[in-house]
């Protein structure tokens, strides 16, 4: 169970990682996730033409007559009278330069002076916090820089680019998980001398000798584990398991441990303290006085009667 929790972690640490469209630039983290969207952003060059694109996902608009070999995968295209031209292929793969995120789209249609040259893009992330929304895109060069261009560059102010916290990392994956064992040890602890205190100590068998499924407060803890340590140093050295030890059933119970039956029959035939000392006093007063013996050894006859038997009157 615990191995298999411990690759579940390792295998998240690893998708951690490799989360897409993410990035890291020292201390700072970059998320652009939230730039995807189900609608594709739309703008206008500064000559006139219309570009579509989106952020770490194929644009969901339709395109015509497009000269790609994956055209589900097209991140971006700009129209142009013979078909829409497309400027690369999705990428969720981000670069971090001088602080500002970056993603590179390439495998775009074929550049028209060079028809074995493919069109790439790169949009550049400027961190705004004065654009609430997620911004748009703007175009700022493209070279050739007219009609014939098959090289983009794309500027886009959004708030999304500034740097955050990092979100459910493995860090925090691996603090939960050394938490959870934390916690599964001590309890594991808790029933194992639970068990063994209740069965040796308290002398209980079957069901009652599980601890309850109660919590533990530190006081608790501290007050049990000095409980069983002074009723285990208090133990007599003779005793064993079958005489007067833990195999003969205590009923007492003092701030100095448990006390035999042997005691107990003995201070209840006893009486309380100096009880015996004055019923030895109070007989000796109350008995008669032995008679003096005779010459012969015998016990004197009684005032009505002589040596022979006979009575005297």
């Amino acid at each position: 169970m615990l191995l298999s929790i411990l690759l579940l972690g390792t295998v998240s640490l690893v998708l951690a990682d490799e989360k897409p469209c993410t990035a890291r630039d020292g201390d700072n983290f970059y998320d652009l996730n939230r730039l995807s969207s189900s609608k594709d952003y739309e703008f206008t060059s500064p000559s006139g033409d219309a570009f579509v694109v989106n952020v770490c996902k194929p644009v969901s608009s339709d395109t015509w007559a497009i000269k790609v070999d994956r055209p589900q995968d097209v991140a971006g295209f700009t129209r142009r009278p013979r078909g829409d031209f497309s400027l690369g292929y999705t990428n969720t793969t981000v670069h971090v330069r001088d602080g500002q995120p970056m993603l590179i789209m390439t495998g775009g249609s074929l550049c028209p002076l060079a028809n074995e040259t493919a069109a790439s893009t790169v949009i550049r992330f400027i961190c705004d916090t004065s654009v609430f929304g997620t911004g748009q895109p703007y175009l700022v060069a493209q070279l050739p820089p007219d009609e014939s261009a098959c090289a983009f560059f794309i500027e886009w102010r959004t708030h999304v680019a500034c740097p955050t916290n990092e979100k459910g990392t493995a860090w925090g994956f691996l603090s939960i998980l050394a938490a959870m064992y934390v916690v599964s040890a001590l309890f594991m602890l808790y029933i194992l001398v639970g068990t063994v205190y209740n069965r040796y100590v308290l002398e209980l068998r079957g069901a009652d000798q599980f601890p309850r499924y109660s919590l533990f407060t530190l006081t608790d803890a501290i007050e049990f584990f000095r409980n069983l340590t002074d009723r285990i140093r208090h133990r007599p050295s003779h005793s064993g398991f079958g005489d007067g030890g833990w195999g003969t059933r205590h009923r007492g119970r003092t701030s100095g441990g448990y006390h035999g039956l042997a005691e107990e029959q003995e201070a209840m035939m006893g009486g309380p303290p100096g009880f015996l000392d004055e019923q030895d006093e109070e007989n000796a007063h109350h008995s008669p006085p032995t008679p003096p013996a005779t010459s012969n050894g015998g016990t004197p006859p009684s005032s009505g009667a002589d040596a022979n038997g006979a009575i005297r009157l």
